[in-house]
């Protein structure tokens, strides 16, 4: 049996109606690294305003309330909340600005939180009435409380009944008859995930189908015999993988990015506004990359590597054979192999950071993930790494795991980036973040 890709990735595994757990593209899980408040990166400064400890603060509340709904929802509503109160017009001294946004980002990220996790009342009302304490008296203060409460309530009204519940995204859905090239049961499953996720609302994409790809490369042509060669050689149970490779089919995106991010909006020299910008955009990006790519998985119904590989004799093509007792190293997902979403997330984060904190890595930064066999995995990305470094491991990573082709993970990253792009579009309407 192949192994199962357990509590690595937030976006592996959807929640099914029934309330089994399965594997899926989404965000469920979040990385180890990230489950709880931690001190700040070395080299960093927390002190110097909330935005580090708020982020800390949620993703403590995703790792103590795991069941509260799809947490990229939630990252995307307390962040684009705190960026609409920082953004809201005030009459603010320059010398007052620090203390207002400071306000507004606690406060905002505070009310998104205890709407949507509020068995962590208790707690959140007590990290924020620490955080405004440690603020000093004034309109400026008061204007920021003010701004991050009617954020965070508008938000939340905004956000009602957006299709991001787990009775929404999963809902029923009849496959066509079998065929070759067309998604199938993959051995063993007998449930679909994420059926209802494309049809969700999306944050500033607007149109799910906006970025839709073109179908996948046809059977029988030399891409696609090309990929199929490679996810069966590298993929499997069986295969070639070195052991590196193998650590790498257990990465995700956020065991990527969270370590990163946290080392950027823990720097002394980034301001507030660039900070709460990088992160209302990656979480607003994420969710309609997602909402994006599974619009796509439930149009296109590509067909899974193993399903691909044991049928390989259906696809038309003489130069292809099959192997009936192909398995994929990680559990193949119960949805349509194409897009990626590991890679659509990926490309979407690259394009965030690379617009707003450019193209390498202003910070250094360690991830660390765990592999199914226990291994605990950790890799060091010195300054200057590219991000379209960390793109490239999670396109490999899902090759790896013999659950993609290449040519999905490849075109769901540009998917991601068109979505990032896009949302930047919207979000430069307001004012960009220095």
């Amino acid at each position: 049996m192949s192994p199962i890709a357990s509590g690595t990735s937030r976006r592996r595994l959807l929640v099914a109606a029934a309330g089994v757990a399965a594997g899926a593209a989404g965000l469920v899980a979040l990385p180890a690294t990230a489950r709880a408040a931690t001190p700040a990166p070395a080299g960093t400064d927390a002190a110097t305003d909330l935005v580090l400890p708020w982020l800390d603060e949620m993703l403590a509340a995703f790792a103590a309330s795991p069941m509260h709904g799809l947490p990229e929802r939630t990252w995307a509503m307390g962040w684009m909340a705190a960026w609409a109160a920082i953004c809201s017009p005030r009459t603010v001294s320059r010398g007052e600005r620090a203390v207002f946004e400071d306000a507004a980002v606690a406060t905002a990220v505070h009310g998104v939180l205890l709407s949507l996790v509020p068995d962590q009342a208790v707690r959140l009302d007590g990290v924020l009435a620490r955080s405004l304490a440690g603020l000093p008296a004034g309109e400026a203060k008061e204007a920021g409380v003010v701004a991050g409460r009617k954020a965070a309530a508008s938000m939340v009204a905004a956000r009602t009944g957006d299709g991001l519940d787990m009775g929404s995204v999963n809902v029923p859905f009849e496959l066509p008859p079998e065929a070759p090239g067309v998604y199938r049961y993959t051995p063993g499953q007998t449930m679909l995930v994420g059926t209802g996720y494309g049809k969700a609302r999306t944050f500033l994409l607007g149109r799910a189908d906006r970025y839709r790809p073109a179908p996948p490369p046809a059977l029988g042509t030399a891409r696609y015999r090309r990929d199929l060669e490679e996810v069966r050689r590298l993929g499997g149970v069986v295969s070639e993988r070195t052991e590196e490779q193998t650590d790498t089919a257990w990465l995700d995106p956020l065991s990527h990015y969270v370590p990163a991010l946290r080392a950027l909006v823990g720097q002394r020299s980034r301001s507030r506004s660039n900070k709460v910008l990088v992160l209302a955009a990656l979480g607003s990006s994420i969710v309609d990359s997602s909402i994006a790519c599974f619009d796509a998985k439930y149009a296109l119904l590509h067909w899974r590597p193993v399903t691909a590989i044991r049928f390989a004799d259906t696809d038309g093509d003489p130069r292809t054979t099959p192997d009936l007792t192909w398995e994929s190293y990680l559990q193949t997902p119960p949805h349509p192999e194409f897009p990626s979403g590991h890679a659509v997330t990926a490309g979407a984060a690259e394009a965030i950071v690379t617009r707003l904190v450019g193209p390498y890595s202003p910070v250094e930064f360690t991830s660390t993930w765990k592999r199914g066999d226990g291994k605990v995995v950790t890799r060091h990305y010195p300054r200057g790494t590219a991000w379209t470094t960390l793109t490239q491991e999670n396109v490999d990573a899902r090759v790896l795991a013999g659950v993609h082709f290449r040519f999905s993970d490849e075109i769901g990253a540009d998917l991601g980036r068109d979505v990032a792009h896009h949302n930047l579009r919207r979000l430069a309407r307001g004012r960009m973040g220095r």
